[in-house]
C-alpha cells in the first residue's frame, strides 16, 4: 500500500501544526470560515505546504496521528 504522504505528492511524512490567521488563508476559504470566530489550526508538510485546516488544535493532532504522519516541533 502507498504511504498517504507519496499519495498526495509530499516529499515525506514530517508534518507540523500551528495557529493560523485569517489574514493567512486563501480568500476562498474565508467564505467557509466568515461567521466563525474561534482558532483555526492547520497542518503542514515539511515543505510548508499546507494539507489540512482544521477548528480544534486536538483535531489537527488526531488527523497527523491517524493518518500516520510524524509530528516535528517547530518553533
Amino acid at each position: 500500500m502507498t504511504p498517504l504522504y507519496e499519495q498526495m505528492g509530499l516529499p515525506s511524512n514530517v508534518v507540523y501544526i500551528r495557529a493560523i490567521g485569517r489574514d493567512e488563508l486563501p480568500k476562498e476559504a474565508l467564505i467557509d470560515f466568515e461567521d466563525i470566530n474561534v482558532p483555526l489550526f492547520a497542518v503542514f508538510a515539511e515543505d510548508g505546504q499546507q494539507i489540512a485546516l482544521v477548528e480544534d488544535q486536538k483535531v489537527a493532532f488526531e488527523l497527523a496521528k491517524e493518518h500516520r504522519f510524524a509530528l516535528h516541533s517547530v518553533h
